[in-house]
């Protein structure tokens, strides 16, 4: 496990967190947002989304059975005491996983973007403090714009957050964002120059705690989409593609309830490309099987997610549409994120997985892995296989992770499977598994 420099980054609703973070990740340190966090282990399935419709009962569920934010947000900012219920469901799941996220790290360098960072003890490892501040009028303003919120809304919701003060106080730095984008950014790459990662402390005894109990709770039962946050990481394209307009279509039906897969190896992976522009409305993603008139859109999709600077031709993205079965994700009206998967004797292969961005992972990858996993039950699958490149973005390891799928070596699966996963394997790419069915069938069909 390698050590790092880590920031603790801190800030009141509104002031600028995210901002400051993507800007830190732009300069070349590994993000990660608590908040955003929070929504992953509330998908619904999980032990922690359980144990919250167990507290607030099936009133904060929508009609397929995800926790309606708007719900429990009106439920728990009006009563202290139902926020204080919440946040003792959610902080352990969340630091559990940013602690799984925090020992597979290779960057010199992480910042831990969190609004409770001294309440659940996380400043106590960070080895600078940094607080993000601007004034209330702004802050009312980007909490109105950001939440869709009145006035009245955005002045109870940071009223519920408590005084920032003693926080300030104890950070080592101070970022005011309250000016435009340039002046913070300035701050910020001062602040950077100065970051000296050899001065870390070492954090094994702290992270391995969790290392040696059990597997962190967070891989859900049944995944299902989260609510948007700004994204982090994208890879980048050499030249912009012109894209072709989608239709909306139908989402697939909710998928049936299945059993957490077994624990398996998980090594470190590469670090992520660099970020992009902050996302300021919320994305809303429709996955399906992809068509015939998928083509043109298809063809640019796989030219980002192979860096090149053109489209396929047409007659490779048929050829590849014939042979790939590709179920895409699609955001205003153009594919966000895709996988082609094929299934044999048990096994369900899952290969070119790519999405746009960290934020449109988080949003669209359970989703696709939703609908992989349900066609691949209904034609008896045993296990789901993602091949993964070693040089694969960090956020599709992340999402494959959440969503139960864990990293192990050809041997470390079943005899039966192990001739059809080894036929596929290329070099260079890491195999991720998730059980789906816990009767195994000992013979291929």
């Amino acid at each position: 496990m390698q050590n790092f420099f880590l920031i603790g980054l801190i800030g009141s609703l509104g002031s600028g967190k995210s901002t400051v973070r993507q800007m830190l990740e732009q300069l070349g340190a590994r993000g990660i947002d608590a908040d955003l966090l929070a929504h992953v282990v509330m998908r619904r399935g999980t032990p922690t989304w359980r144990a919250i419709v167990d507290a607030f009962g099936v009133q904060i569920l929508t009609h397929d059975g995800h926790i309606d934010r708007r719900k429990l947000s009106a439920r728990v900012f009006a009563d202290s005491a139902a926020l204080q219920t919440l946040e003792r469901i959610v902080h352990p799941a969340v630091l559990a996983l940013i602690k799984e996220m925090l020992r597979e790290n290779t960057q010199p360098v992480v910042v831990l973007e969190a609004i409770k960072l001294f309440e659940t003890g996380m400043d106590q490892w960070c080895d600078a403090l940094w607080a993000v501040t601007c004034t209330p009028e702004k802050q009312i303003e980007r909490v109105m714009r950001a939440r869709h919120l009145s006035a009245a809304e955005a002045r109870a919701r940071l009223a519920a957050q408590g005084s920032f003060e003693e926080k300030l106080r104890r950070a080592d730095v101070t970022i005011d964002n309250s000016g435009d984008e340039a002046a913070t950014r300035a701050q910020v790459q001062r602040l950077w120059k100065a970051i000296r990662p050899e001065t870390a402390r070492d954090k094994s005894e702290w992270l391995e705690e969790s290392a040696r109990g059990v597997a962190v709770p967070i891989a859900p039962v049944s995944p299902a989409p989260v609510p948007p946050i700004a994204p982090a990481q994208v890879p980048t394209t050499p030249t912009p593609i012109e894209e072709p307009r989608l239709a909306p279509a139908p989402s697939s039906a909710a998928p049936s309830i299945v059993s957490p897969p077994p624990e398996m190896a998980m090594p470190s992976v590469p670090p992520p490309p660099p970020a992009a522009p902050p996302v300021t409305q919320p994305l809303e993603i429709e996955v399906r099987r992809s068509r015939r008139s998928d083509l043109d859109a298809l063809a640019v999709a796989i030219a980002k997610r192979e860096n090149l600077a053109r489209p396929l031709s047409h007659e490779e993205t048929l050829r590849r549409f014939g042979s790939g079965g590709y179920r895409i994700a699609i955001g205003d009206r153009r594919i966000v994120a895709f996988a082609a998967w094929e299934a044999e004797n048990l096994v369900a292969m899952v290969r070119e997985l790519w999405a746009e961005s960290n934020y449109v992972a988080l949003v669209a990858l359970p989703r696709l892995f939703d609908l992989i996993e349900e066609e691949a039950r209904a034609l008896l699958c045993e296990v789901s296989v993602i091949f993964l490149e070693v040089s694969a973005p960090l956020y599709l390891s992340d999402q494959a992770r959440a969503c139960g799928y864990r990293q192990t070596e050809l041997a470390h699966l079943h005899s039966v499977w192990q001739p059809i996963v080894r036929e596929r394997l290329k070099p260079g790419e890491r195999i991720w598994a998730k059980q789906l069915r816990a009767d195994i069938i000992t013979q291929p069909f």
